[in-house]
């Protein structure tokens, strides 16, 4: 029985070519699409579901009387929090301190590296691949690894035991090796070293006071505890210990599972976006399947009554019609899958693999979702199967036996609210595509407040092997620059706009008191004339008048204003608990976009640095003479040829990193773009189905109205005016829908542009000119049919 259901199946499939191809290249495109964006979800949420307990891991964040917040808090906090509370079950410090090298062998390399206590593993359940957790961190001379990094150094063979030797000088022994993390985990960790090994270091423990606030400290605590008054008792014992406790607000805790997201918020919007974007797309492909079905059962009416007639019940012709379209969806799924690993996905990885890594698919692991797969193809298969069906096998057998399909009550309503629904999700998307657009357009193209353009910007923060012999090299780079007549100016910086280190200080005037919170850089006498960054006041850093040892100082406008200044005249800077006399103040530089527009311009202060000095600066930034670009980066690559380093020179645009500021939004955009085009595509296809249908319907009063001398052109507006009325009622429900999602996505940029009329006009005239041509195509078909042939037709 089956065996003929599935022979019949084909041979109507392949009966009614134009439906069935119109079916399968939407599921198809459709399926495809969902899966991609229900596997990236799948993926981030899958992430670090290793580890155990989740719902009692927390960590802390600062909050100061000033609003700021930060997840870093005082060294000694920690241990104050382990004595007093009997809560904590586990806790660490984690931090990273500089980026050390690690050598085994002659084989040099430098990894994310960060300092965690024993506890670490026992909060944190990852899997090892070598080694006991439990012991791992124990002893202060140890190591453990992730797999990367050891299959890079020592391959596929277990490690436990080797030495790597850190910075040189010490001697590390493995003790552990972690299997690998998907790259959307909380952790982007390459090496764990112990706590103790930092308390070697005298930089580190003239920090790890109360005076300093640099790690992260995360706990596990007993399922009961209550978290209001525990927050409540670590805010109060941070405040009693505190070098200036007036600074503190609170200390909040945390819940681990909220980590990512707190610190890359955008990533919030690209889960939710993805989510909402693959229910879209599944409601478009079931309403379009639906549509086409519809219009093919109406032409097979007479096909039930006769199954009907020779016995057949109303349960195997909706079988029948259940593994027709369960032919056509398997199928389509098929050639998803083939779309979702060939091309899709690597699409994904293509957007936002810089800044999650690169997420892969494999059977083993990724299971649920070849389940969810069948599950999709199970549910779309009955939906298209079984409620269209419904409607027809209830037909008296002599109105379907003389294919009176004008006498079946249709139910228009619906109908229309299914092609209403697929276009305002259309529309709202192309609405959404091109407000980001332009949002996107605007902080790309907006005043910086520098000169960008014919700026190449190169890393020379190398780990160079002999500073000495570097620093003289490095001069003598400096002075071919000084005489290259194609080199406008140049600049020695440990800051760069888009590469400023989130590095604060509180800072105030002695002789107020008034402070601020600022962000810092070091910078030489040619960093504002490279950039072309103006002097509001004062005067710019001089190798003649200035010392690296006076510490003076250049603010930005931000920074005057919040210290409630007129003039700089005689003005210091004094940091919190400083002994000095401060630093002077020489000027006073107009505000920049130092970072990228979401942000607002915060208060920031260069220190001057010395332009000879490598050990305090990360990039060299050159100004060169447009056309001239090749000759100055050769230049430049020459010189650092001859430096011998860890690290390889590497330059590129200023133009460049400052466009890579928004990749993760400009990957959104890709993504509604993507999901703008399918949602049209996909309901065109079925617009297309529903006109066919349509215009088979009325083939005689088409033949008739031909006959009493009605032109193409009347014909034409016949058959498409009710489909344009529905995407312009469909217009005017999702633009509202719009407005108010991306003016709340909107408001969460410093700098923004205002929404405007036509982004809506535009996207509602791209859906109806879209559409206007998908019905025209059909109905200038039906309209110009030989009358005679029409008039024919029974």
């Amino acid at each position: 029985m089956i065996q003929n259901h599935i022979k019949i199946s084909l041979r109507n499939l392949w009966k009614n070519k134009l439906l069935s191809t119109l079916n399968l290249l939407g599921l198809s495109i459709g399926i495809g699409s969902v899966l991609t964006l229900a596997f990236s979800v799948y993926a981030y949420y899958n992430a670090d579901s290793n580890i155990e307990g989740q719902e009692n891991i927390f960590y802390l964040k600062t909050v100061t009387t000033g609003g700021d917040t930060y997840k870093s808090t005082p060294y000694p906090l920690l241990n104050e929090i382990v004595k007093a509370s009997p809560e904590v079950i586990a806790a660490t410090h984690m931090q990273g301190w500089g980026q050390p090298w690690l050598k085994y062998g002659e084989t040099e390399f430098q990894e994310s590296s960060n300092y965690v206590d024993p506890d670490f593993f026992k909060i944190f359940s990852l899997p090892f691949k070598y080694g006991n957790p439990e012991t791992a961190l124990e002893k202060k001379y140890s190591i453990v690894l992730f797999h990367k990094i050891s299959q890079k150094i020592f391959g596929e063979k277990n490690p436990l035991g080797e030495t790597i030797k850190l910075n040189d000088s010490i001697n590390l022994t493995v003790t552990g090796v972690i299997g690998d993390l998907s790259p959307y985990s909380a952790f982007r960790l390459g090496v764990l070293m112990p706590t103790k090994l930092l308390e070697d270091y005298p930089t580190f423990i003239a920090r790890a006071d109360w005076s300093d606030s640099f790690t992260v400290n995360f706990f596990k605590l007993k399922p009961t505890t209550d978290i209001a008054r525990f927050e409540s008792q670590v805010t109060a014992l941070a405040k009693k210990n505190y070098s200036d406790p007036s600074t503190l607000s609170e200390i909040k805790l945390m819940p681990f599972s909220g980590m990512r997201s707190d610190s890359l918020p955008v990533i919030d919007t690209i889960i939710s976006g993805s989510i909402a974007a693959s229910v879209f797309v599944l409601l478009i492909v079931l309403i379009n399947l639906l549509n086409l079905n519809t219009s093919t059962m109406y032409r097979r009416t007479k096909d039930i009554a006769v199954r009907k007639i020779l016995g057949g019940n109303k349960k195997s012709i909706i079988i029948q019609f259940c593994i027709e379209n369960g032919i056509l969806v398997f199928a389509s799924i098929s050639i998803s899958a083939l779309l979702f690993l060939g091309f899709l996905l690597p699409k994904l990885n293509g957007i936002y693999g810089a800044d999650f890594g690169s997420i892969s698919f494999t059977v083993t692991n990724d299971y649920p979702v070849i389940l969810f797969a069948i599950g999709l193809g199970l549910f779309v298969t009955l939906v298209v199967g079984i409620l269209p069906t419904l409607r027809f096998i209830s037909a008296p057998i002599s109105t379907g036996i003389k294919g009176r399909i004008d006498t079946i009550k249709s139910n228009f309503l619906v109908r229309n609210s299914f092609i209403v629904l697929q276009f305002t999700i259309a529309i709202l998307f192309i609405c959404v595509a091109i407000i980001l657009n332009s949002q996107i357009g605007y902080m790309k193209n907006a005043p910086l407040g520098f000169n960008k353009e014919n700026v190449i910007v190169g890393n020379i923060d190398l780990e160079y092997k002999n500073k000495e012999t570097a620093t003289l090299k490095f001069n003598d780079l400096l002075n071919k620059l000084n005489a290259d007549p194609y080199v406008k100016d140049f600049a020695v910086s440990d800051a760069i706009p888009s590469n400023y280190d989130f590095n604060y200080n509180q800072v105030y005037d002695p002789e107020t008191d008034r402070e601020v919170r600022t962000r810092f850089a070091n910078t030489d006498e040619g960093y504002l004339k490279t950039l072309r960054i103006p002097l509001v006041m004062g005067r710019d850093f001089d190798e003649k008048l200035d010392s690296a040892d006076d510490h003076p100082v250049i603010i930005n406008r931000t920074t005057m204003k919040a210290l409630g200044w007129n003039s700089i005249e005689g003005k210091r800077l004094k940091g919190k608990g400083s002994v000095t006399s401060g630093n002077p103040v020489v000027g006073v530089m107009e505000d920049f976009h130092y970072q990228d527009m979401q942000n607002a311009v915060e208060p920031l202060v260069h220190f001057y640095s010395n332009k000879n000095s490598l050990a305090s600066n990360r990039f060299l930034s050159v100004r060169f003479a447009e056309g001239h670009q090749k000759s100055i980066e050769k230049l430049i690559a020459n010189g650092f040829s001859n430096i011998d380093s860890r690290r390889k020179y590497r330059q590129e645009n200023l133009t460049d990193k400052v466009s890579a500021q928004y990749r993760l939004i400009e990957g959104m955009l890709k993504t509604v773009n993507v999901v703008a085009l399918l949602t049209i595509f996909i309901s065109c296809l079925g617009m297309f189905g529903l006109i066919s249908f349509m215009a088979k319907r009325r083939v005689k009063e088409i033949g008739i109205r031909k006959v009493l001398g009605a032109g193409v052109l009347k014909l034409i507006v016949m058959l498409s005016k009710d489909y344009i009325i529905l995407v312009g009622i469909a217009a005017l429900i999702a633009f509202p829908i719009a407005w108010y999602i991306m003016d709340a996505w909107l408001r969460d940029f410093a700098y923004r542009i205002s929404l405007q009329w036509w982004m809506f006009v535009l996207s509602g005239f791209f859906a109806l000119l879209i559409t206007a041509f998908t019905v025209g195509i059909q109905a200038v078909k039906s309209a110009r049919a030989n009358p005679v042939k029409s008039l024919k037709t029974e």
